[in-house]
């Protein structure tokens, strides 16, 4: 989400200042809402930023999540004609919250952290504009609880869910950030064909691959991190960031290396290899050596 300075990063990146400039502002009228309204802005920047970033990845998992979505939207417009479906979004809001971890264990990690971020978003907003109703499910179980919702009640549950929404939005970007993007399933490999190397120059170019650093972004056991796991890629399609889908013709991996910003996989940030092995490009494409990487990059059986 922060590799390249694409529309999702910039537009995470205005939540953010958005958020700040809220907060600061806060500190000269405290008695406006302003920090809650900064949050709202970034959780609702971010989660647009996820699910659009979803979009490049199409499956079961990403319709079922915009089908809940779509409900979201509709429960919450319904509230202005009736407060009752107050529940149905805070129900929604604890769906999406569930969801994460199953579409963590498919693979979505940009669904899961969509959902886990948006679904306590939308905790939030409900806690805010009809507190009554999270105050009302937390006195479940409570037999002394008085006839009405109090107004410390309100108070705290509107505290509760600002924090818990704000504070998962919050380490979901540092997590972004620090790990260099959100995670992805694996790309499932496709039989193209016959695919020949040559061994010597296979383990020279294993050797190659750890020196230059490349195994910091590129798996070779199917897991994507940074960039794209390289198990399997000489054997299948991949769809790249302009919507076309590229052969693994040798020639590809040429240019990946000595141009790596030249066709980049869909959902991966451009940018990032350039300025990990930059100052080594020289040494890396020198024609030994890439034909090196090659053959150790088609000797990656799916």
């Amino acid at each position: 989400m922060f590799g390249s300075p694409d529309f999702t990063a910039v537009l995470v990146l205005v939540g953010l200042f958005a958020a700040v400039l809220m907060a600061l502002l806060s500190c000269h009228t405290p008695r406006r809402d302003y920090v809650n309204i900064g949050l709202g802005i970034l959780i609702l920047a971010t989660s647009l930023a996820l699910i659009i970033g979803a979009f490049g990845t199409p499956s079961v998992a990403t319709a079922l999540v915009l089908l809940v979505i779509f409900f979201a939207i509709m429960a919450t417009l319904m509230t202005y004609q009736n407060r009752a479906w107050a529940h149905a979004v805070w129900w929604i809001g604890v769906t999406l919250f569930l969801f994460s971890l199953p579409l963590l264990a498919v693979g979505r990690g940009d669904l899961a952290v969509f959902a886990l971020i948006a679904g306590p978003g939308l905790l939030m907003l409900v806690a805010t504009l009809f507190p009554e109703v999270p105050a009302r499910y937390s006195r479940v179980g409570v037999t002394d609880a008085p006839p009405q919702v109090t107004s410390e009640e309100i108070a705290v549950e509107r505290r509760r869910y600002t924090r818990l929404a704000g504070g998962i939005t919050l380490a979901a970007i540092a997590g972004v950030w620090l790990f260099g993007g959100v995670p992805r399933a694996p790309v499932e490999a496709q039989a193209i064909g016959p695919v020949t190397f040559d061994e010597r120059l296979a383990q020279q170019g294993a050797v190659l691959f750890q020196e230059y650093g490349c195994v910091a972004c590129h798996s070779v056991t199917g897991q994507s991190g940074v960039g794209p796991t390289l198990q399997g890629a000489a054997y299948r399609t991949r769809r790249l960031a302009d919507g076309t889908v590229q052969a693994p013709a040798e020639e590809y991996f040429r240019q990946s290396i000595a141009q790596p910003n030249a066709s980049v996989v869909n959902g991966f940030a451009s940018g990032v290899m350039l300025s990990a092995v930059g100052p080594r490009l020289p040494e890396i494409t020198q024609p030994s050596n890439l034909d090196a990487l090659i053959n150790y990059i088609k000797s990656l059986t799916p």
